[in-house]
């Protein structure tokens, strides 16, 4: 990818790396404010129940308390003093009652001068109690009741208790219902016939016409609370969220956009950095001995670039080889080790006609017609025998072979030995391994790996080794650790290895020490590599 394409691709990611935690900051402000506002309506339609239920008791407690000892005649002194000692012994009874039908004929709230009329109960219950709303008293003007009335006796409780939760002037709505039939026994605010008509026993939460609703049942008794917020009241708690959550969301995505653009500005500065590589010759080779498993010597050597930086800081391969490929310029990599190796390996070559250094190919290289020119001038001018070098392509370099197959006819034409490496980590068509007569087949670290762990994947590897056999392959173990390893390999018949249990990678003179150590590998008269 060019510097254009590097900058293009990072604002985009820096756009979306800006909005993304933004955008989800806002969603989860969303989220986040309707479910504050559920929690407020769930909190009160629990909190109505409790205090319907401690009033539930205290009444039945005090009608019963009246019907075990009446104390006198109905209305007589006697018994309203009783009434009045068991109202204020209750904290929800404002006052008890006589019942004489639908009517009150007399109260501890003071003398009546007339029977009132209650009319047909607002609720009733099926234990036999009834109910009564917002019934004012006479001399009691502006004061609602609830009158909850059952074998002639009559308990009064102030006709806000429960919905007194609310501020008068709140927008949310409340209400209390009793029974399969969801009477009404007492509501502030609006409700809605069709709300209390969704309700089936159930914790229920919706949204309809504006509002959302919540509508909680009682765990002891048939009623049930219901507790309404204005849509409107819902996005003022989403803006609050927002508040919160926004400039979270905001200042993770400046750090994030930081972020992408520090790795951009890395990016565009490696990639300068690898521009100016090649012009302050800062690459070089490394050199990492394959062993012959049989004997011990050193058969050859894989040629490994290398670059220090002008601060003499090494930049690892896994950084700079895939920013080659990225920025094309993979094959002035391949070009620059190929001349290192000519230039310092040559004479190592012809004094041991018997070891081999072999090189990298990328995919790249081997789509690219200056690799094909490379390959026919080393064939004419470079002072090595052809058998001394060896290339090694990936399998992902053969996905598309009909691009690969100049090159690879340009290194058989050169008289070069050629390897497949990395094998069984890509996937190269079979055929071809066969028609281009590869000399070796690499088999991949990771499978080198499993060996003598039990792991299912260790068989993979002995099929490649049997694969490699049947198609006349010779075979190179890559990255070989442990004795275990090499007994396995050699056991299977593997004839090569490289890897640290031999030698790390190292510089040409420290490999011309090593050869002289362990010994050459015999000259191609009398082996195979």
């Amino acid at each position: 990818m060019n510097k254009t394409g590097t900058v293009l691709l990072a604002s985009a990611v820096g756009v979306l790396a800006l909005l993304v935690p933004f955008s989800l900051s806002m969603f989860l402000a969303q989220m986040q404010g309707r479910e504050d506002a559920l929690a407020t309506l769930h909190d009160i339609t629990e909190e109505v129940l409790q205090r319907a239920d401690t009033a539930r008791l205290q009444i039945n407690d005090a009608i019963s308390a009246l019907n075990n000892h009446p104390a006198g005649a109905p209305c007589s002194t006697e018994q309203l003093a009783r009434m009045g000692m068991l109202s204020g012994a209750f904290s929800h009874v404002a006052g008890m009652g006589r019942l004489e039908g639908d009517a009150l004929i007399c109260t501890t709230l003071g003398t009546l001068d007339m029977r009132v009329n209650l009319g047909k109960p607002d609720a009733s219950r099926q234990s036999g109690m009834l109910f009564w709303s917002a019934v004012e008293l006479p001399g009691l003007p502006g004061q609602a009741f609830t009158v909850v009335g059952r074998d002639g006796y009559a308990a009064l409780a102030d006709a806000d208790l429960g919905l007194d939760l609310l501020n008068r002037n709140s927008a949310l709505s409340l209400a209390f219902f009793i029974g399969a039939d969801r009477q009404v026994a007492g509501h502030r605010g609006i409700i809605r016939g069709e709300w209390t008509n969704r309700y089936r026993d159930q914790l229920i939460q919706f949204e309809d016409d504006g509002y959302l609703v919540v509508i909680r049942p009682s765990r002891t008794t048939d009623s049930a609370a219901l507790a309404a917020m204005p849509l409107s009241l819902v996005a003022a708690q989403v803006r609050s969220s927002a508040y919160v959550l926004g400039p979270v969301g905001l200042a993770l995505g400046v750090l994030l956009t930081g972020a992408v653009g520090a790795v951009a500005r890395r990016r565009l500065s490696l990639s300068g950095e690898l521009q100016a590589a090649f012009e302050r010759n800062e690459f070089f080779v490394e050199y990492q001995p394959i062993i012959d498993l049989s004997n011990g010597r050193c058969v050859g050597a894989e040629a490994l670039a290398r670059w220090r930086n002008e601060d003499g800081v090494l930049v690892s391969p896994n950084v700079f080889i895939p920013l080659a490929e990225a920025h094309g310029v993979i094959g002035r990599i391949t070009a620059r080790v190929m001349e290192i190796v000519v230039r310092e390996a040559a004479g190592l070559l012809r004094t041991n006609p018997g070891v081999h250094i072999s090189i990298n190919l990328s995919p790249e290289d081997l789509h690219s017609h200056d690799a094909q020119i490379r390959m026919r001038e080393l064939a004419q001018h470079a002072d090595i025998p052809p058998a001394s070098l060896m290339f090694e392509i990936t399998e992902r370099g053969l996905m598309a072979p009909e691009k690969a197959r100049n090159v690879l006819l340009a290194v058989r034409a050169g008289g070069f030995r050629m390897a497949i490496d990395d094998f069984g980590t890509g996937h190269s068509n079979l055929s071809y391994l066969a028609t281009y007569e590869l000399d070796f087949l690499k088999i991949d670290k990771m499978f080198v790996d499993t060996l003598g762990t039990g792991a299912p994947t260790s068989l993979v590897t002995f099929h490649i080794i049997d694969l490699a056999r049947s198609l006349g392959m010779q075979v190179i173990a890559e990255g070989v650790e442990t004795q275990a390893q090499r007994a396995i390999l050699q056991a299977r018949g593997v004839q090569y290895a490289q890897g640290w249990l031999f030698g790390r990678p190292m510089s040409i003179e420290e490999l011309e020490g090593f050869i002289a150590q362990v010994g050459p590998g015999a000259p191609p008269s009398s082996q195979s590599i």
